[in-house]
């Protein structure tokens, strides 16, 4: 088996898909012309099917429903995935010869960490049936987005890292290795640093992830935090009646 020639994308709230994300996708299509392009939305991805991604549609932050879709549309049908503010600048065929694959952006330098954190929408790959993207996927089923007072969890690499780290990754050269997935440093899949806003493309060089940072909420006066906490608890009752109704 191999994995799917087919780069899946999500795009959630119906409206339409924006230049720079149409000169991303058409990025896609340049670099890997044998690929076909598909993309989910309310009607073909059920944004209702965990109270997590309920509470998110409801709020309209589409970033935290597509954490999760990702991983179930990648788990179900396996492939590629992009978030659409992914640009790719080279072909990825060699990349794809060895397998799944993940990629790590560089940390933040005021954080002392030495090690770059795995972020899934800076691209990946795998064949259906992952059992590393199942049990990410299963971490979802239990959570929510927004607690009762309204505040949003956190982004998906507090999900997704502690499972990662769980299996041990073992480093190989300068990626690292854990499970059927090879784990790209950032220069091969995020030369751009969020944090610095330093662009250091190399040969390696496949993508460039620009950082439209739709999952931030920049909502900071007292009627905007007083609104999003009204906002949450609605999320969370709809999530709820929306599991009942299913039952």
């Amino acid at each position: 088996m191999s994995i799917p020639r087919v780069i899946h994308y999500c795009w959630f709230g119906r409206n339409p898909l924006p230049e720079d994300a149409l000169r991303c996708i058409d990025s896609w299509r340049r670099h890997m012309p044998d690929c076909e392009i598909r993309e989910w939305n309310e009607e073909n991805f059920d944004v209702h099917m965990l109270p997590y991604t309920a509470e998110a549609y409801r709020l309209g932050k589409y970033a935290f429903v597509s954490d999760v879709a990702r991983l179930w549309i990648l788990y179900h049908h396996g492939g590629i995935y992009f978030d659409t503010d992914v640009e790719v600048v080279a072909p990825l065929d060699d990349i794809l010869q060895r397998g799944a694959f993940m990629a790590q952006e560089a940390p933040d330098p005021s954080s002392g960490k030495a090690t770059a954190d795995v972020a899934l929408g800076l691209g990946m790959a795998c064949e259906a049936g992952s059992p590393l993207v199942g049990e990410m996927l299963n971490a979802y089923r239990s959570k929510h987005l927004v607690s009762w007072s309204g505040r949003l969890g956190d982004a998906i690499v507090a999900t997704t890292a502690p499972i990662i780290e769980s299996h041990k990754p073992v480093k190989e050269g300068d990626a690292w290795r854990c499970e059927e997935f090879t784990i790209y440093p950032p220069e091969v899949f995020c030369p751009l640093n969020y944090f610095t806003g330093a662009l250091d493309i190399t040969p390696e060089t496949r993508t460039i992830h620009h950082y439209k940072a739709s999952w931030v909420y920049k909502e900071h006066s007292i009627a905007a935090k007083l609104k999003r906490r009204l906002r949450g608890i609605a999320a969370r009752l709809a999530s709820i009646n929306t599991k009942n109704t299913k039952k």
